[in-house]
């Protein structure tokens, strides 16, 4: 069985940036509630002063939630270097 490789990702990196390394977390973002990541250009604005931190903050969506979807699809959120801690659901 070939296991997925983990992507280190830490929160406080520009959105932009993010989806501009991995395409797909656009989708994943969206999935989560973050529906304006769709929206033409917005990417390119918001995305470029947004962080993944600051958007959670903003759309009332605890980091373990964030870090548990990302992790589903060979994500692993960190702040600061350390591992975001996944609360038991």
């Amino acid at each position: 069985m070939t296991m997925t490789p983990t992507i280190f990702l830490d929160v406080s990196m520009r959105v932009y940036d993010m989806v501009t390394r991995y395409p797909e977390i656009k989708a994943l973002m969206a999935e989560l509630g973050f529906i304006d990541i769709l929206k033409p250009g917005m990417l390119k604005t918001m995305g470029r002063i947004m962080t993944l931190e600051k958007g959670a903050r903003v759309k009332n969506i605890p980091l373990d939630v964030l870090a548990r979807h990302f992790r589903k699809h060979g994500f692993l959120l960190t702040k600061k270097g350390v591992s975001i801690h996944l609360e038991t659901p």
